[in-house]
């Protein structure tokens, strides 16, 4: 009789694909910190709500992050920093190339886009040591613009997400 094992290194949806998770497979997306709800953002809910209701059902509504994370003109470059260095700290920059195509650079674009509200613009720029990011917000005063880097194999940092 073999006894039955969990898999600990494929994700629910891709079980279902049949398809491995590479190793070190990537963590969940940390989740977004919350920000507080700006008033003007209620007239540009209700454009939206009124868009999505009258469309037909074959359609859909993309629009801007506006609920979660750091509004545009304040971005804790420091935090998200820390929050992308999650994915990469189990691997050095021969892996990040290696998987880059395949689902890293997905993974660091979902928690950017999540982490920042109104994110007009995400680059990122692999280097011999690391990865660039920048990105560009614009919010009702103006357009913003922020440059870091992630490297891969860095522990976690005290009081990083």
């Amino acid at each position: 009789m073999k006894a039955k094992r969990k898999n600990g290194n494929r994700r629910s949806s891709e079980k279902e694909k049949g398809e491995l998770v590479r190793f070190p497979p990537l963590p969940r997306p940390p989740a977004p910190p919350q920000s507080f709800r700006d008033p003007r953002q209620a007239t540009a809910d209700r454009i939206i709500g009124g868009l999505t209701r009258a469309l037909d059902e074959s359609l859909q509504v993309a629009v801007a992050n506006t609920r979660t994370g750091f509004p545009a003109a304040a971005v804790d470059v420091g935090k998200l920093k820390a929050a992308l260095e999650i994915g990469l700290e189990r691997m050095d920059m021969e892996q990040v190339r290696e998987r880059w195509e395949q689902d890293l650079s997905e993974w660091m674009l979902r928690v950017i886009t999540s982490w920042v509200q109104r994110c007009k613009h995400v680059k990122l720029v692999q280097h011999d040591d690391g990865l660039e990011v920048q990105l560009e917000t614009q919010d009702d005063l103006g357009y913003y613009h922020y440059r870091f880097d992630v490297f891969a194999g860095r522990a976690k940092t005290r009081g990083a997400p």
